[in-house]
C-alpha cells in the first residue's frame, strides 16, 4: 500500500486550497471528499433580487478546484469513517466504502454544519431568505424585516449586526434563563428590536423567497411579515471520525489549533470552520487551508521518514 505525504479530508475551500498548495510543494497529497466546493456551492437570494448575491471567494475556490483536477491529484470520493495514528507515527484513514488510506500527515478540513430547527419551510427556503450565519448575510438585509432565532452568543452577535441594518428585528427565544435575560437588557429598549420570549418559530412561509413566519406559544399563534430568518443555534463541526485523536473544544466541540493550524497531535492539522478559530467566511477558510499546507510541508521536511 502506498503512503501519501498528506491526506486532506474535505473538499471545501480549505481542503481544495490545501490540496493545491501541497501539490505545489512537490508533496504527494490525496484528497478525500465526496464532493468539491463546500459552502461555496450555495448562493443566496431575497425577494426583489433578480440575481443571487455574489459569494466572496467563489472564483478562487473554483480556480483551486480546476487546479486540483488538472494536476490529477489523487482523489477518493468517499466519506471518512475513522482516522487513527499508527505505531510508526503515520495515519490510517478508514473510508466508509473503500480500502484504508495511509498518510504521513493529515489535514482535516471538513467544515461544520448548522444546528437546525427542522420545521416546515426551513430546508425549502435555505438560501432564499433562510440563513444560518448573520456574519455572512446580515449586510443583505438593509431596510428589511428579519427574524432571529436563538439564545446564545451567535444570536447576540446577529442581533447587534442586524439592528443597525434591518428595518426591524424580531428575536425569538423559548428560554428565559438568567444568562439570556442579561443579554436581552441591551436590546429591550432598542427601537428596532422586538424580543419575543416564550414563542417558538413553527413555520417559514413564502413564494420564491421568504415572506413571513408563523410563531406560536402553548395558547396561540400569529404571523410576522419578514424577508429573512436567521437560525443562530450554533455550528456542529464534522469531526466524529477524529474522536480520540485529539481533545475537542469543551464548549463548542471544534478542533483546537494554534496560529499555524497545528493540533496537539504532531502531524495532524486542521483548517476552516472545523477548528475553534472559524470565521464562517470562504476567504478565511482558503487562507487557513494554505497555512495548514505550509505547516504540513514544514513538518514533513523536518521529520525523517
Amino acid at each position: 500500500m502506498s503512503v501519501y505525504d498528506v491526506a486532506i479530508i474535505g473538499g471545501g475551500p480549505s481542503g481544495l486550497a490545501a490540496a493545491a498548495y501541497t501539490a505545489g510543494f512537490q508533496l504527494q497529497p490525496v484528497l478525500i471528499a465526496p464532493t468539491f466546493g463546500g459552502k461555496a456551492s450555495y448562493d443566496f437570494r431575497l425577494n426583489g433580487q433578480h440575481y443571487p448575491t455574489p459569494i466572496w471567494g467563489l472564483e478562487t475556490v473554483r480556480l483551486f478546484e480546476t487546479h486540483v483536477r488538472n494536476q490529477m491529484i489523487a482523489h477518493y470520493a468517499d466519506e471518512v469513517a475513522k482516522v487513527q495514528r499508527t505505531a510508526n507515527r503515520e495515519f490510517t484513514i478508514e473510508l466508509a466504502t473503500g480500502a484504508p488510506v495511509q498518510a504521513r500527515t493529515v489535514i482535516i478540513a471538513t467544515g461544520a454544519k448548522p444546528q437546525r430547527l427542522y420545521i416546515p419551510g426551513e430546508q425549502e427556503y435555505w438560501g432564499r431568505g433562510v440563513s444560518f450565519s448573520a456574519l455572512s448575510h446580515a449586510a443583505l438585509f438593509r431596510g428589511r424585516d428579519v427574524v432571529v432565532v436563538g439564545n446564545g452568543e451567535r444570536t447576540q452577535v446577529a442581533i447587534l449586526k442586524l439592528a443597525h441594518l434591518a428595518h426591524h428585528v424580531y428575536w425569538i427565544s423559548t428560554t428565559t434563563h438568567e444568562a439570556t435575560m442579561a443579554r436581552l437588557r441591551q436590546f429591550e429598549n432598542h427601537p428596532k428590536v422586538t424580543p419575543l420570549f416564550g414563542w417558538e418559530l413553527q413555520r417559514i412561509l413564502g413564494g420564491d423567497c421568504v415572506t413571513a413566519v408563523e410563531i406560536g406559544t402553548d395558547y396561540t399563534t400569529r404571523q410576522l411579515t419578514a424577508d429573512g430568518v436567521f437560525v443562530e443555534l450554533g455550528l456542529i463541526p464534522n469531526i466524529e471520525f477524529a474522536r480520540g485523536l485529539v481533545e475537542f473544544n469543551a464548549e463548542t466541540g471544534h478542533i483546537p489549533v494554534n496560529q499555524r493550524c497545528e493540533t496537539a497531535l504532531p502531524g495532524l492539522f486542521a483548517a476552516g470552520d472545523v477548528t475553534d478559530v472559524y470565521a464562517e467566511q470562504i476567504t478565511v477558510a482558503i487562507g487557513e487551508g494554505v497555512k495548514a499546507a505550509i505547516s504540513a510541508w514544514e513538518y514533513l521536511v523536518t521529520v525523517p521518514k
